[in-house]
C-alpha cells in the first residue's frame, strides 16, 4: 500500500509534542520582484515625475504671480483712497506745495497701506533685484512702478505723476496756482483703461553705482525697478546699445514668464505680456495716457 503522508507527518508522529514547520520555498520565490520588474517600476516613476514636475513648476509660478497681483491690487486700493481724500494722484517724487524734498509716491500711500517701500507689500516673489528707499541722489529701487509720465519721456501731465516729477527746485522757484503740479482724478477719462501701477520695468544697476547712490554693498550687479513703470525708459534700456540690456531682458523674462501684473485706475488688475504691454499700437499706447489718446508722437525715438 502506498503511503500518502509526507516526511513532516512521519517525524511528528514519531516525536509527540514536537511539530516541525514545513517550508514552501517555491511560494516565497513567486512573491519576490525580479531585477527587470524593479527597473520597470523605477522607469515608470521617472516618467511620471518628468510629466508632473513641469506642471508643479507652472503651478508654483502661477501662485507667485497671483501673490504679486494681490500686492498690486492692494497698492491700487491705497491709490484710490488717496484720490478719494485729496482728489488728485500722488506725484512721482516732488510735491512743492508740501516740500521740496524727494518724497516718492509710496510715501504718499503709506497712511493707507501701513507699509513702507521695503516692506513685503512692495516685494514681488518673482522679483530678483534689490529693494531700497529713494533719496536725493536716486529713485527707489524695488518691485513695483508708477505710471508717472504716460507716453512722454519727460515729466508730463499725461501720466499720473505730475509735470514736476524728477525736477529739482530751489527756494527761488515760483509755483503759480495754474501750474499742473498734480493730476486730478477728473483728468482721467477712462479709469478702466488707464495704467496706474504694476511690475516696474527693470534697469541695470552696477554694484559700484548702487553703493555710491544708496550706500549698500552688493556682491554683484543687479537688475532692479526704479519705482517707475515707463514705456520710454523700458524701450531704451532694452536696446542693443544699452549697457546690460541682455541681463535686463533675461531678468524680465524670469518674472512671471515675461508678464507684468498691472493695476488700472479703476482698481482691476491684469496680467499682460511684455510684448503686448509695450507695443506701439494705438490701443496699447492710449492706456498710458489719462486723456485716453495714444500720443505716439511723444514717444522717444530709439534707433
Amino acid at each position: 500500500m502506498q503511503c500518502s503522508c509526507d516526511m513532516a507527518t512521519v517525524l511528528s508522529s514519531r516525536q509527540p509534542g514536537r511539530v516541525r514547520a514545513r517550508f514552501a520555498p517555491s511560494r516565497l520565490a513567486a512573491t519576490a520582484f525580479t531585477l527587470i520588474e524593479l527597473l520597470v517600476v523605477i522607469a515608470i516613476i521617472a516618467i511620471l515625475a518628468s510629466l508632473l514636475l513641469p506642471s508643479l513648476a507652472r503651478a508654483k509660478s502661477k501662485a507667485r504671480e497671483t501673490y504679486c497681483k494681490g500686492n498690486v491690487r492692494q497698492v491700487s486700493l491705497a491709490l484710490a483712497l488717496h484720490v478719494l481724500d485729496f482728489e488728485y494722484y500722488p506725484v512721482y517724487n516732488v510735491d512743492p506745495s508740501i516740500s521740496f524734498a524727494n518724497n516718492f509716491w509710496p510715501e504718499a500711500l503709506e497712511p493707507y497701506t501701513g507699509m513702507k517701500w521695503t516692506n513685503k507689500l512692495y516685494r514681488c516673489p518673482d522679483y530678483g533685484g534689490v529693494s531700497v528707499d529713494g533719496n536725493s541722489d536716486g529713485a527707489p529701487l524695488g518691485s513695483y512702478g508708477y505710471n508717472a509720465n504716460g507716453t512722454k519721456f519727460t515729466p508730463s501731465d499725461f501720466g499720473l505723476g505730475g509735470i514736476l516729477s524728477k525736477v529739482a527746485f530751489d527756494d527761488s522757484v515760483h509755483i503759480s496756482e495754474q501750474s499742473v503740479l498734480r493730476i486730478k482724478d477728473t483728468k482721467v477719462r477712462a479709469p478702466a483703461d488707464m495704467i496706474a501701477v504694476g511690475d516696474a520695468h527693470l534697469v541695470w544697476s552696477p554694484k559700484d553705482l548702487t553703493k555710491e547712490l544708496y550706500e549698500i554693498d552688493l556682491p554683484k550687479d543687479n537688475y532692479s525697478g526704479m519705482g517707475l513703470l515707463d514705456i520710454n525708459s523700458r524701450n531704451g534700456v532694452e536696446q542693443t546699445a544699452w549697457p546690460g540690456h541682455s541681463g535686463i531682458i533675461k531678468a524680465t523674462l524670469k518674472r512671471h514668464s515675461g508678464r507684468f501684473s498691472i493695476a488700472f485706475c479703476d482698481g482691476h488688475v491684469e496680467g499682460i505680456h511684455r510684448q503686448v504691454l509695450f507695443q506701439k499700437t494705438e490701443a496699447s499706447l492710449k492706456r498710458w495716457n489719462n486723456d485716453n489718446e495714444p500720443h505716439q508722437d511723444l514717444l522717444n525715438r530709439f534707433p
